[in-house]
């Protein structure tokens, strides 16, 4: 069956947060579809694959007992976040050359689960510090100068941030979750010149922020639990066209420009298996498109020459993984997802994708021994 305690279960209640692959958050009433989905109907048969358009080349990590959660690239540039054995370390790898070399901040007791990568001297990584002795949790935002990691003060005192953006402008976007009084909504906080500003009117009734994408300070996307928000830069609005009922979960989010933005996610929807979805947004409406009929889940989604690349695992009928990457079928009059050979070596899961600099990166691993990976493919 599918890896449910790997999962970051984003709960309105007390917020435990198991460890382990926590590239995403659901909210219970997924969960318990996830559950019944699981228990009920074997994994579908997997589609034919669409080719094999990427030649991929595993690049050793060195950190063994390691679960890359998101790998990004900027000018040439590669930085993987991660977790080691079920959140004892928090782990932060730069890209040296032909080389990965360990730059994990010291800071015990946390968990990094997400990354992006400005500039070489400028890196922000997110997630949570749970050495409490309570038990709650910490947002946890970190930057890199180029030579040395700096705990950047949170905005808030319990919480978690899933996602990191740093915009054109080079403002620092973060989401997740936090306690704002007696409520645990989802949040979206701006970091500039020092200072922290809540952006989180219109998510009252969310449980979690997974993933975010920024164009403009008054044009952002955000993936949520559930549902999908835009916001016009002063308030978020929720995506009618998206359902909001907790059937589907939006777990990653690229665009190209205005008018090409990509989501991607679950659907626990039906007696059947969890299965990828995928949306796009052609700058005045949002519409789903056509994935193949397997079951999976997809955890993030990047654009390789104008085109939605997605990862994630598929799952066969003994509920075994294998990693999964999907894009869109080369001259097809309507977009539609197929599925394409992705690595085969030491990873069971992609947990994140990302292209830069004529590389296509993936990172990920396997979670039951915790065998960190990262990959990528040379682009034409």
């Amino acid at each position: 069956m599918t890896k449910l305690g790997t999962v970051r279960a984003a709960r309105t209640g007390d917020r435990h947060l198991p460890t382990g692959r926590s590239r995403w958050a659901i909210g219970a009433s997924a969960l318990a579809l996830l559950w019944t989905a699981a228990l009920a109907v074997p994994a579908a048969g997997a589609a034919a694959p669409g080719g094999d358009p990427y030649d991929w080349t595993e690049t050793p990590i060195g950190q063994p007992g390691l679960m890359v959660e998101d790998i990004d690239a900027d000018d040439g540039t590669a930085w993987a976040v991660g977790t080691e054995h079920f959140g004892e370390r928090l782990v932060a790898l730069r890209r040296d050359g032909d080389t990965w070399t360990d730059a994990t901040p010291a800071i015990a007791g946390a968990s990094l689960v997400e990354v992006d990568v400005a500039a070489a001297d400028d890196v922000w990584a997110v997630g949570w510090d749970g050495s409490a002795a309570d038990g709650s949790t910490s947002p946890l935002v970190v930057h890199w100068d180029g030579t040395a990691w700096t705990e950047i003060p949170g905005p808030a005192e319990i919480g978690a941030f899933d996602d990191v953006v740093v915009d054109a402008e080079g403002t620092v976007w973060v989401t997740g979750w936090a306690r704002i009084g007696s409520a645990e909504p989802a949040v979206v906080y701006r970091y500039a010149d020092g200072v922290w500003t809540e952006h989180s009117d219109g998510l009252e009734g969310a449980i979690n922020g997974n993933s975010l994408t920024v164009l403009a300070s008054d044009d952002a996307w955000l993936a949520l639990n559930p549902g999908l928000a835009h916001f016009d830069g002063t308030s978020w609005t929720m995506v009618e066209e998206f359902p909001a009922d907790g059937s589907q979960i939006l777990t990653g989010l690229a665009a190209v420009d205005a008018t090409d933005v990509w989501a991607a996610g679950v659907e626990y929807a039906g007696p059947g298996p969890a299965r990828p979805v995928v949306w796009h947004h052609d700058g005045s409406k949002w519409s789903e498109v056509p994935t193949p009929k397997v079951s999976a889940q997809v955890y993030d989604v990047t654009i390789v020459d104008g085109r939605p690349v997605v990862v994630g695992e598929e799952f066969d009928r003994d509920w075994a993984s294998t990693p999964l990457v999907l894009t869109t079928e080369a001259g097809a009059e309507r977009p539609r997802l197929v599925q394409v050979a992705g690595p085969t070596t030491g990873a069971v899961v992609l947990t994140s994708a990302d292209a830069d600099a004529g590389r296509l990166w993936v990172g990920g691993g396997d979670i039951d021994v915790f065998n960190g990976f990262a990959a990528y493919a040379e682009l034409p």
